[in-house]
């Protein structure tokens, strides 16, 4: 009995040891995420800790914003807009507690959605669902967030540097 009791509570470590992410930024991120403040309308500077987003209905979105052109191949039904300020320029990463769909939005480049360099699963044991990284140099943002079924999503991002 004893025997059982210790090798249940050391594969419980090992679990835990093993949602570690070897990922600088986003194991930065994690160590963070279960503190995230809520907020329905915010604005960011570069990397910024864990936050809860309202996200609003579509069409009430589109009411303050105009049209959303969210390219995800699923209805979405929510959404909203938040201001991304990049002061340092680098590449960043941006993660999400849902497979809500997210573009950063280069302002001063026509509106125009970008590319993300690479795309992570994140660290679902840890409640990071995905993970996506961008290369921005300085300026102004936007994030946009759209969710087929959620009207808030936890969301953080977090600058890469370069190795020394």
């Amino acid at each position: 009995m004893l025997s059982l009791l210790l090798s249940t509570l050391a594969s419980g470590a090992h679990a835990q040891e093993a949602c570690l992410s070897p990922h600088p930024v986003i194991g930065a991120m994690q160590a963070q995420w279960n503190n995230a403040r809520t907020e329905s309308a915010a604005a960011f500077t570069d990397g910024f800790a864990p936050v809860t987003l309202t996200l609003l209905p579509l069409p009430e979105a589109e009411s303050k914003y105009g049209k959303l052109i969210i390219k995800s191949k699923k209805e979405m039904r929510f959404a909203n807009r938040y201001n991304w300020r990049i002061e340092t320029e680098g590449d960043y990463w941006i993660a999400a507690d849902s497979p809500a769909w997210m573009d950063v939005i280069d302002v001063a480049n026509g509106e125009q959605a970008l590319e993300p360099l690479t795309f992570t699963h994140g660290l679902r044991c840890a409640g990071i669902h995905k993970a996506l990284k961008f290369h921005l140099r300085a300026g102004t943002y936007t994030l946009l967030i759209a969710s087929e079924d959620m009207d808030k999503v936890k969301v953080s991002a977090g600058r890469e540097t370069p190795p020394e």
